[in-house]
């Protein structure tokens, strides 16, 4: 052979041999999702994120790259049951603290204002004093960013007090772990879910699996975060039947995810779309993000699919819907399921804990809950944003939905939507959930939970 034909002769097998190369590192297993998944690195050869790890949208991670999240966040259900955070009881010291606070707060000239009767604006460390209580609710601060991300209180008084004066007392004791922000319902905008406001109610105002006319419904919920750093919920009433809880570490089913399905695990710090209030009607977020080796995510699958709708916003390929798919089945493996009970409490980290819930019977109608009677299930609920908070990604997309990605900042909540300007609910989705066409979960191929129940 002369040279040329020599150097065509080993192109070509050099060629083939990074063909057959990249055919057989591309070889996939189909796991019980039916999602394909591609070979990678092991998970036993990946090194745990560190303070130097930052993924986020503008820096995102290849399949190889993506790390494990360790560390206090990541837990099973029965660490979480031996946290001497979760099921906290209060002495007779801090009850009887409670009371006194509640009658200095109600002093005329506190600085209380009790916004529509019940909306209580206006309650401070100062006007609502707690010296014994207050140095361990500053403790269960510290153990929601830097523990496992949820603590719970399980005998508030609420059987001693009128649900304003319950309203007051939460709010009292939420003073102490951070400030309140307006909370924001982009499916809902429900004034009594609390929307722009520091109190919601969350209760059934109608029987389905979608909630319609602004109206919450008592449909299961997969696992999600809310847009604020903390979440916190009350238990006044527990649900005649259903209404299980859940709250999983987003760590360890991130941990998971990468284990089985390294490939949906990596998507998942891309760019997805979800409706909100603020301008255009939506944003991008990835679904999780690391900065300087914390671990923070924002989902809710209800949101993504309703963003779906909108002729503006890219469409998800089958590998994204999958991802997003596949996180109710991994979390439901690590998730710790709960029945809240009257008194019960519990406060939980965003950026590091997912929270859930089945379905319940709906007693129908509101108008005995309004008075406090025996109306069915309803939780008290505040958005807040703790004096301590770790730093965010700071990029464009996370400034636009936080308003501020430093720690410690007050953030979160309708307030970055309003300051982008306040958009009606797009038209299209609108219509789309009042005809049927959308569904809740819809767009997903697993189902979870039963039809909500009716009476």
């Amino acid at each position: 052979l002369d040279s040329e034909r020599l150097m065509k002769v080993t192109a070509f097998f050099v060629l083939a041999l990074q063909l057959i190369t990249v055919s057989e590192a591309s070889e996939s297993v189909v796991p019980r999702g039916g999602a394909k998944v591609l070979k990678a690195k092991p998970y036993s050869e990946r090194i745990p994120a560190d303070a130097s790890t930052n993924f986020n949208d503008s820096c995102l991670p290849s399949v190889d790259d993506v790390r494990p999240i360790t560390g206090a966040c990541e837990w099973t259900p029965d660490e979480l049951l031996k946290s001497p955070y979760w099921g906290l009881e209060l002495t007779p010291t801090d009850l009887a603290e409670l009371k006194d606070a509640l009658e200095i707060v109600k002093k005329p000239d506190s600085g209380l204002d009790l916004q529509d009767g019940w909306q209580p604006l206006g309650v401070t460390q100062e006007n609502f004093p707690l010296p014994t209580l207050g140095p361990k609710l500053k403790k269960m601060a510290d153990e929601l960013e830097n523990g496992k991300g949820a603590v719970m209180i399980k005998n508030m008084p609420i059987k001693d007090y009128s649900v304003e004066d319950i309203g007051i007392i939460y709010a009292g004791v939420n003073s102490y772990i951070g400030e309140w922000v307006p909370q924001s319902s982009a499916g809902l905008r429900s004034k009594s879910r609390g929307f722009g406001l520091p109190l919601g109610r969350v209760e059934a105002e109608m029987a389905g699996n979608t909630p319609k006319n602004g109206k919450q419904a008592n449909n299961y919920f997969r696992l999600h975060t809310d847009r604020c750093d903390v979440i916190t919920l009350m238990c006044i009433r527990p649900a005649v039947s259903g209404g299980t809880s859940r709250v999983c570490s987003a760590a360890r089913l991130h941990n998971a995810m990468l284990k089985e399905y390294p490939h949906l695990c990596a998507r998942l710090y891309h760019k997805f779309h979800r409706i909100w209030e603020g301008s255009n009607g939506y944003f991008g977020l990835p679904v999780w993000s690391v900065h300087k080796g914390k671990f923070t995510t924002q989902v809710s699958p209800s949101y993504i699919e309703n963003a779906q709708v909108l002729t503006d916003v890219p469409k998800l390929d089958e590998e994204g819907i999958e991802a997003v798919d596949i996180m109710e089945e991994i979390g439901l493996q690590y998730s710790h399921d709960f029945l809240m009970e009257p008194g019960m409490v519990y406060w939980l980290n965003n950026h590091i804990v997912y929270h859930g819930r089945d379905s319940w019977r709906f007693n129908g109608g509101t108008d005995e809950v309004k008075t406090g009677g025996d109306g069915g299930r309803l939780m008290l609920r505040m958005w807040l944003s703790p004096y301590e908070t770790r730093d965010l990604p700071d990029t464009a997309s996370y400034k636009l939905v936080w308003g501020s990605t430093k720690g410690g900042s007050p953030r979160g909540g309708l307030n970055p939507a309003l300051k982008s300007g306040l958009t009606p609910k797009r038209e299209e989705l609108v219509s789309a959930v009042n005809s049927g066409k959308v569904d809740y979960y819809g767009l997903f191929k697993r189902k979870y939970g039963v039809d909500a129940y009716e009476v």
